[in-house]
């Protein structure tokens, strides 16, 4: 159906464009300027050569697909640091990963650059040396850091823009990046970079040598690459705009339930805010006194404190998130070791119970919230050796080796705890309450570090808890009074703190080989200008990967330090001492509270990873304000994985290609076939070990022992020139290719394209293609073991507050007759008013997750290849009338189906309950409820006992992606004195650029036919382009103005502003506009050394304001930055 549509439209605007053309073909014939960046020079010149997207030798004018080429010379000359940042300027790949993406959550990643085209994946992108794979760069992946590839062994980089699975086998779904390298090198060359990388003054630092000779005369050619990359870390807080705390904070919140009250009210609903600090979780924390909090004004201006819904019943879980909110009287910030009311300054935003934002006063700049490192601190050393030898006049043999090292550093958002300050948890002769990595009880009575004002307004706390209106259940009061009267004691606190960073070291070894035998001869039987070739493969990526965090038991002993008044630890009356350790020399068993939590009832000297060394060992830890720890404390709590990921891949390939007859006299047939063995391979190693049962802050899991698969493959591609000069136009091509293969793992597959090249006179060239390809899933998502995760922020889909609160009357009758259905088939029909039909809020379902839901996350061997059809349709246009000047659009569409994704664990609880009248039979197969505890609603709630956690995440093939769009790009060169008769030096002006048309994703299990429209969001500008302008005023010196140029991008989708209009200024709807000028300068000192110089965000362009301090990779975030470079070629 596809294939017939694109047949369609091709041919309808193909024969269109003959009919405008026809009256031309007269005209004479002019050398031609190539679009790519090519020299000037005539077609018959260039000869026949193998161009990326197809294994024919050609004239590459004939090319069969959309081509876009990178030189050397504009990777040198750019200021960015890396080859993956100045990729990821040109539009097709504007989504790539840069070493700023890896810092955070991933594991092993720091510092990887991974080419995307199309946004659609780089686990869709293949990349390829030379035309032959190279190794996947992280754990089970088949992506590849594009900058392990030596910069001045590059001569070009070639990208085919869309599905090549038929020439180049799986994983060229949305297109191919080709590293062309240098050939027979002969000489010596040096280059030198320093570059800042951002305005404060972080900078990268690289110097690379080539050098090659002939020997045997001329027969025998060697060549060496050697350099050496060293990259600062940049820090979130060394960003200006990051420090400037610019902030869009909530100040009014509509009512989420039409029935209650109108969603637009006219005030509106957020404002910009700068200078803004944060209160609610500092570096070593503060601590607030449970409260409720009155509903009033200060919680929602303009709305009755009912009817926003966030409100209701507040702080009715003495435990609740809701009970701790930060406010005035009831938090305590600490300064060195003594505490004092926190001073709030002017608070901002905030339109619930939460309101931790502040202009002024206490706080932290909100950016200590975040991840810490933005750009990973690297180390690099990249080497490569080739060979070329002449075994005869026709057969050359040749020797390809590489290794690189690649150290890189980056920290995470640090560990962070919510320390209930509680005696009635545990006794004074148990060890503390440890409910979570990040939840633990400690008694507040005799802890030896918290200061004495904040022991005595514990002491003297009372809690009082108000009214909801719309739940007079108990109470006749209206909202913002109490329930009960004066209130109640309630001797509990919670501290809230950033502990110690989580830091990642990833020493990365790639190891890269390539040998073979390749030829040609004239003649065999009627196969004429044969080409062969004959090679293997290996490439080993090792990855030796660190992570540092806290182990948790230990925290806890450490955090619950007491006197030893009698001194029978150490014989020192009055020494600060770990409870467990007073426990121990008591002769008292070193046990934990036996009710509902971590460890209940186990001793630490039994538990393994700890024993009684975790007890001798324990350091007191003083938690209650930063600056307090001692180092011996802080190295007792400390805690590291260390794992180690091997990938290896094998690759044999044969192919040969030549020409058959002429059929048509428009040139010989060109055939090309071959075959393929690939065997990928993938083990992750260590972690199972250096866990060792303990219970820690980090990503803890079993090894993933060696797996691998293996693949056979055979190809063949055919051309067949249709006619050359000719009534019906001066060329014409049709071509085609055809590939079988059978995995180990998803068995046979096949894929095949088309091709047709036409030119109907020189001026003008049309290409058309079809292809089908395939992307053969991982090694990953198909053998990752399962490992434990943690859905944060969960909501639960069956909790009365949040069915009510929906506005769709559909999907909220979905809900309830589903919930209703899960409830009566865990033993609980008729217990819960889930649609909340009755005036009590007694039946309500109301689960409370304070640390969000853990589960587990790991392979699926049954996943099935992803496939996909692309259609192109280029022109590409160089008028004779118009000397030195081309253009090229290129038309895309790719559909991929069967897409694998990981489904979160928030949307599968929803589209368990959501996605019609009966429950989704695959998404409710991944959620358990019954997290245990007392009581129905505990019971009922999304969780399980370990190791089944209360969801599955794994991949399946369950989405579709669908984009298009068209690729411009012009180029123009003007010789004054060709021109004027003036010498004022030549212009060269080109630009190339993406409309995007179309980017959508269909991800819902649910709904396959509901898709989340991309195009025109934030990362998906409708049009992105760079023009760049050079000015050579002599042959020595060439100045360079680069503008990257994007349309703003959607925040706030205008369809759902409509029903909500007043929920920010209308021109915080959508970033602005965004435009990056950079300025390079080339000059050739000498005939051997270049000297280059350059300003990169000449005008300190930062994106929007209104978008916080989440960093958005498209927008350049570093500020205006300079770069010089030296090249210095021996002659």
């Amino acid at each position: 159906m596809l294939l017939k549509r694109k047949f369609l439209f091709s041919s309808t605007i193909l024969a269109g464009v003959m009919a405008v053309t026809a009256p031309a073909f007269a005209q004479s014939q002019l050398p031609a300027v190539n679009v790519q960046g090519q020299a000037d020079q005539d077609a018959t010149d260039i000869g026949e050569v193998v161009v990326t997207g197809s294994r024919i030798r050609r004239d590459p004018t004939n090319a069969p697909t959309p081509l876009i080429q990178v030189s050397r010379d504009e990777l040198l000359e750019t200021g960015q640091s890396t080859v993956i940042d100045y990729l990821a300027t040109i539009p097709a790949l504007s989504n790539s990963v840069v070493p700023s993406d890896t810092t955070g959550s991933g594991l092993g990643d720091g510092g990887l650059s991974l080419a995307n085209l199309r946004s659609l994946g780089s686990n869709r992108t293949l990349t390829l040396v030379d035309g032959r794979r190279h190794v996947g760069s992280n754990g089970g992946s088949l992506a590849v850091d594009v900058d392990t590839i030596p910069r001045l062994l590059i001569e070009n980089i070639e990208i085919v823009t869309g599905g090549a699975s038929s020439v180049y086998g799986a994983d060229a779904v949305s297109g191919v990046l080709n590293f062309v390298l240098r050939k027979d090198y002969e000489g010596a060359e040096i280059d030198a970079n320093y570059a800042m990388i951002n305005e404060d003054g972080q900078a990268s630092y690289r110097i690379s040598a080539l050098v090659g000779h002939n020997f045997f005369d001329d027969r025998l050619n060697v060549y060496a690459h050697g350099e050496y990359e060293l990259q600062e870390e940049v820090t979130s807080l060394d960003i200006d705009w990051i420090r400037n705390g610019k902030y869009l904070l909530g100040i009014d919140a509509d009512p989420t339930n039409a029935t209650i009250g109108p969603r637009f009210d006219g005030m509106l609903d957020s404002a910009l805010f700068t200078n803004v600090r944060r209160m609610d979780r500092p570096r070593w924390g503060q601590t607030t006194l449970v409260h409720g909090t009155a509903l009033s004004p200060l919680n929602d201006p303009d709305q009755a404190a009912f009817s926003n819904g966030l409100n209701r019943d507040a702080c009715t879980f003495t435990y609740a998130a809701s009970c701790y909110a930060v406010e005035p009287g009831k938090t305590f910030w600490y300064e060195g070791n003594t505490a004092r009311p926190a001073n709030f300054g002017t608070r901002v935003g905030g339109t619930g119970i939460s309101r931790p934002y502040n202009i002024g006063g206490d706080g932290v700049n909100a950016a200590d919230f975040s991840t810490g490192s933005r750009v990973p601190e690297s180390e690099s050393a990249r080497f490569q050796f080739g060979a070329t030898f002449n075994v005869s006049d026709s057969v050359e043999a040749y020797l390809e080796a590489k290794y690189v090292s690649e150290d890189t550093f980056d920290v995470s958002q640090p560990t962070f705890f919510d320390i209930d300050l509680d005696n009635t948890s545990y006794s004074p002769t148990q060890l503390n309450s440890v409910w979570s990595t990040s939840g633990q009880d400690l008694r507040w009575d005799d802890n030896a570090f918290l200061p004495a004002n904040v022991k005595a307004a514990i002491a003297n706390n009372i809690l009082i808890r108000y009214s909801d209106p719309t739940n007079t259940t108990g109470s006749t009061s209206t909202g913002g009074t109490p329930i009960t009267g004066p209130g109640s004691a309630a001797q509990l606190a919670r501290h809230s703190m950033f502990g110690p960073d989580r830091t990642q070291t990833n020493e990365r070894i790639v190891q890269r080989y390539v040998a073979g035998l390749r030829g040609s001869f004239d003649t065999l039987g009627f196969i004429n200008d044969i080409n062969w070739d004959l090679g293997y493969t290996y490439g080993q990526v090792e990855v030796e990967n660190v992570e540092r965090g806290v182990d948790v038991l230990r925290f806890g002993l450490a955090a619950d330090a007491v006197f030893d008044t009698a001194g029978v630890v150490n014989g020192t009356p009055g020494q600060v001492v770990c409870r467990a350790q007073l426990i121990d020399a008591l002769g008292l068993p070193t046990t934990y509270n036996a009710v509902g939590q971590q460890f209940s009832g186990e001793d630490i000297r039994n538990i393994q990873g700890y024993g009684q060394a975790a007890i001798d060992d324990c350091r007191p830890l003083n938690v209650f304000g930063a600056g307090n720890q001692s180092q011996e404390a802080l190295d007792y709590i400390d805690a590291s994985i260390a794992i180690t990921e091997k990938n290896e891949q094998e690759q044999f390939i044969g192919s040969v290609s030549g020409q058959l007859w002429d059929l048509f006299g428009a040139g010989a047939i060109g055939v090309a076939v071959g075959g393929e063995h690939r065997r990928e391979y993938t083990e992750a190693i260590g972690r199972d070990a250096t866990t060792n049962g303990r219970y820690l802050f980090l990503n803890t899991g079993p090894d993933f022992t060696g797996v691998e698969y293996t693949s056979n493959e055979l190809f063949a591609e055919l051309s067949l020139p249709l006619f050359r000069d000719s009534w019906m136009g001066e060329y014409a091509e049709l071509s085609g290719s055809y590939r079988w293969a059978d995995y180990s793992t998803v068995g046979e597959t096949d894929v095949y394209g088309v091709n047709l090249v036409y030119r109907p006179i020189q001026d003008i060239t049309f290409k058309t293609s079809f292809n089908t390809s395939i992307r053969v899933p991982d090694l990953g998502e198909n053998f990752s073991p399962p490992g434990e995760t943690f859905a944060n922020a969960f909501t639960d889909p069956c909790d009365t507050r949040q069915i009510t609160a929906l506005l769709d009357p559909e999907i909220r009758g979905y809900r309830i007759a589903n919930c209703q259905t899960l409830a009566a088939a865990d033993g609980f029909a008729g217990v819960f008013d889930f649609g909340g039909a009755t005036t009590t809020t007694a039946d309500d379902f109301r689960p409370s997750y304070t640390s969000g839901v853990s589960g587990n996350i790991g392979g699926n061997p049954n996943l099935s290849p992803e496939t996909s059809e692309s259609f192109t349709i280029s022109a590409v246009i160089e008028p004779r009338f118009i000397p030195n000047f081309s253009m090229v659009l290129d038309y895309y569409e790719i559909e991929i189906t069967d897409a694998i994704g990981f489904p979160s664990a928030q949307g599968l609880a929803e589209q368990c309950v959501s996605s019609g009248p009966v429950l989704n039979p695959i998404a409710c197969a991944l959620v358990f409820r019954d997290s245990g505890g007392a009581g129905a609603t505990n019971q009922f709630r999304v969780g399980g006992p370990a190791p089944q956690g209360g969801f599955l995440q794994i991949p399946i093939n369950f989405a579709r992606l669908e984009t298009r769009g068209l690729d411009f790009s012009a180029r123009y060169q003007l010789d004054t004195e060709e021109t004027f008769g003036r010498n004022w030096g030549t212009f060269t002006y080109s630009i190339g650029g993406l409309w995007l048309i179309q980017q959508d994703n269909f991800t819902s299990t649910a709904s396959p036919n509901i898709y989340t429209p991309l195009g025109s969001s934030l990362f998906y500008p409708r049009v992105r382009f760079t023009s760049r302008l050079t000015w050579a005023p002599t042959e020595n010196l060439a100045i360079t103005w680069l503008a990257d140029w994007q349309s703003a991008q959607d925040i706030v989708e205008y369809r759902n502003f409509v029903s909500d209009g007043d929920n920010r200024p209308v021109e915080y709807l959508r970033t602005d506009d965004y435009v990056r000028n950079d300025l390079t300068v080339r000059w050739n000192v000498t005939d051997e050394a270049e000297l280059r110089f350059g300003v990169t965000n000449i005008f300190d362009a930062e994106q929007s304001p209104w978008l916080g301090t989440t960093l958005y990779s498209n927008f350049d975030p570093y500020g205006r930055r300079f770069n010089i470079g030296l090249n210095y070629k021996f002659q």
